[in-house]
């Protein structure tokens, strides 16, 4: 029987019982802390830890030796989730105190002191946000910077609602990162990471949250014309609303209820049929074949392009090439 590879098994960075290694692996993808493992310098079990890591996040898998705690040196900097997979870890985050366990995350903030307890041979999921990302991506939603760390609840619930979603979403990328594909390339990793952190700052409180759900008059013409001056101009780059919306100087929620109301689309729709339109401009010009046009108008899956361009053009890309060539 073939066992099942581990999670982000493709960014291997340790497996050893020697707590000094496993420490210094850690520290080397998260921040500088101490860690004491529950009776000697070597665990009783493997430790094994895989990641991927930038200097916007680390995404990580955590399966400890031992008992161990984990103590950050100084408070940290950046924003953390943590899941458990299998087993359980005790999150402690200022003076509030999360259970870890399957269906259950704890959320962690800057500028609070922090400390990990993870029993034996538990499988963990240790995901680490830079403020810039995290805050970057809070602005965007809002249509305005956001000046310093917000403070996330700490319990997140993964069973039901938003939480689920979130978490499906989370083992998507996890999935998609551990075989060669589109999340190979950093642009468009970090857009999914994105979007992961926009679902944690809508699924989980905070002081803001409140602004971000509230109702909004829908935008002025000359508004919503600066997200579509940016639309056009961009088009070929991997766009999305959060960006259109940093554009136009505006919150998401206005902006798509703007398109809504001016154009009756969405944002992400006119994007499409901007980026078709050049495509096929292209095309009976003969700048290149279907696949180079396709990827210079911004299409990263051939075969969805040539779906929806022969849906709105009633025929296939290289028809229309063909026809350029004759």
């Amino acid at each position: 029987m073939t066992l099942a590879p581990l999670p982000l098994h493709r960014f291997p960075l340790c497996r050893s019982s020697d707590v000094h290694e496993f420490a210094a692996r850690l520290n080397s993808v998260y921040y500088p802390a101490t860690v004491v493992p529950g009776a000697s310098r070597r665990f009783p079990g493997t430790s094994v830890l895989h990641a991927v890591h930038t200097p916007d996040f680390t995404l990580g898998y955590i399966r400890p030796g031992g008992d161990v705690e984990v103590t950050p040196v100084e408070d940290t900097t950046t924003y953390h989730v943590n899941l458990a997979l299998s087993g359980s870890l005790t999150a402690v985050s200022g003076s509030d105190e999360v259970t870890v366990r399957p269906g259950h995350a704890s959320v962690h903030s800057p500028r609070r002191t922090h400390v990990l307890r993870a029993r034996a041979g538990s499988e963990l999921i240790g995901l680490k946000l830079s403020r810039e990302l995290v805050e970057g991506e809070l602005g965007a939603l809002l249509g305005r910077p956001v000046t310093g760390p917000v403070r996330l609840a700490p319990s997140f619930d993964l069973r039901n609602g938003a939480g689920r979603s979130w978490l499906a979403l989370a083992q998507l990328i996890m999935t998609e990162v551990d075989r060669p594909g589109l999340l190979d390339g950093a642009l468009v990793r970090k857009q999914y990471m994105r979007t992961l952190v926009a679902g944690l700052l809508t699924a989980q409180r905070h002081e803001l949250t409140d602004a971000l759900r509230g109702a909004e008059t829908p935008l002025r013409p000359r508004t919503l014309r600066r997200a579509l001056d940016h639309l056009h101009a961009h088009f070929d780059e991997p766009l999305t609303v959060p960006d259109l919306a940093v554009a136009a100087g505006c919150s998401v929620r206005r902006l798509q209820e703007s398109f809504a109301e001016h154009l009756g689309i969405a944002p992400m729709t006119h994007l499409r049929t901007v980026r078709l339109d050049a495509a096929r401009r292209q095309l009976a010009e003969g700048s290149g074949t279907v696949t180079e046009v396709a990827q210079r108008c911004g299409f990263t899956h051939l075969g969805r392009f040539s779906a929806a361009y022969r849906e709105r053009f009633g025929e296939l890309p290289s028809r229309t090439l063909g026809g350029a060539a004759e």
